[in-house]
């Protein structure tokens, strides 16, 4: 997604920057992706975690989707640990994607669950746990371009 399209910036495209662009603007655009990112990112930690710990302690319903696959017991303590890990993960900036990414592993291993051992229909919070997660991984990409070509602006505006 290009950036005047985004967040409103016009004028002439010079080496993929836009000539004129208001800053407040894109520092107002800035902010409020920043805060759809830290709300998303909040809600799914706090799944995660809940649903990891439930892991951890041996909650049965949290363990029975890996007795009828016949995977050893502590795997599901091993997911358990995984869960939990990556939601603290998601609550550090530097390593957020990376634990999206893992969650979203594990994520898919949650749908393949429901649509081979149960009715597909209880895969919908496992798919918009995934759609979540991959809107996390865009959130903080998009974040990242923005305060580039702020830094960037800042930088050709200082020049002249």
């Amino acid at each position: 997604m290009r950036f005047s399209s985004l967040c409103g910036a016009k004028g002439q495209s010079i080496n993929g920057l836009v000539a004129e662009v208001d800053t407040q603007k894109l520092f107002l655009c800035t902010n409020t992706l920043n805060r759809a990112a830290a709300s998303v990112t909040l809600a799914l930690s706090i799944v995660f975690f809940i649903s990891g710990f439930a892991k951890l302690f041996g909650v049965p319903m949290f363990h029975a989707p890996f007795t009828l696959m016949n995977l050893p017991t502590g795997f599901g303590y091993v997911i358990g640990l995984m869960e939990v890990i990556g939601a603290l993960g998601l609550c550090l900036r530097d390593y957020r994607v990376l634990s999206a990414s893992g969650l979203l592993a594990i994520m898919m291993g949650a749908i393949y669950f429901h649509f081979n051992y149960e009715m597909p229909m209880n895969a919908l919070p496992a798919l918009s746990l995934s759609a979540g997660l991959f809107l996390i991984i865009k959130l903080d990409e998009t974040i990242e371009r923005l305060v580039r070509f702020q830094r960037q602006l800042a930088l050709s505006r200082s020049a002249f």
